[in-house]
């Protein structure tokens, strides 16, 4: 996982997104032989319970995703407001929607 400031301040300034009424989805090339991802869940989501919900929910989707980017990037996921109010479900298929189109914009993506 990305967990320092470095690494979500380099994302912002050079990374590429790609949106979703539930999420936003921002990546870069790291010089890593993996793929890290990070999750950001604003205030602006709803209140810390919510936020956590969110967050264990998309952890989840991250491990039971078939959809995965080939090795060397660094993904943060940022939630939506509207994500809240979202299942399960819904989050999934938004974040594979959005790891495809990622793919596509990349050039790949490996079934794992």
């Amino acid at each position: 996982m990305l967990r320092s400031v470095n690494d979500f301040t380099a994302l912002q300034k050079a990374g590429r997104s790609r949106a979703h009424p539930l999420l936003i989805l921002r990546w870069r090339r790291n010089d890593l032989e993996r793929t890290r991802f990070g999750l950001s869940t604003g205030r602006k989501v709803g209140s810390a319970v919510i936020r956590n919900r969110i967050r264990r929910r998309l952890r989840e989707v991250l491990r039971a995703t078939d959809r995965r980017p080939v090795r060397g990037f660094d993904i943060l996921v940022i939630a939506r407001p509207a994500s809240a109010a979202a299942g399960y479900t819904e989050l999934r298929d938004a974040l594979e929607r959005l790891l495809e189109r990622m793919g596509k914009d990349e050039g790949g993506m490996n079934k794992t």
